[in-house]
């Protein structure tokens, strides 16, 4: 579990999908979402989707090894990328609304 900032003070979030043994770099292509110009709906969509998301977080998926695949989602708070919080959410405990997110957002970074 972990503690969300306030949306209103998040500008930008990351999702990134990353593990596993064999690189796909179509399946890790980073999507970004910047919430000062994102529509209200898409807000609201990445809203549920972090709210969703932080239950299931877990310290550094990446160090444990294996071939598990997990969603990276970083939150910046800042124009400078200074002030961010990260976590990451094993890809077989993400919840649907994390999975539509990024599937909604291929293609844009």
């Amino acid at each position: 579990m972990i503690d969300l900032p306030p949306l209103d003070l998040v500008l930008l979030v990351r999702l990134s999908r990353e593990g596993g043994l064999a690189y796909l770099p179509a399946l890790s292509q980073p999507r970004s979402i910047n919430l000062s110009t994102c529509s209200p709906g898409v807000r609201q969509d990445v809203s549920d989707a972090l709210q969703r998301a932080a239950p299931k977080a877990v310290p550094e998926c990446g160090q444990a090894g294996g071939d598990q695949r997990y969603f990276h989602i970083e939150m910046v708070m800042d124009r400078d990328d200074q002030t961010a919080v990260s976590f990451d959410v094993p890809e077989a405990d993400a919840p649907d609304t994390l999975v539509r997110l990024w599937k909604a957002h291929a293609g844009a970074v």
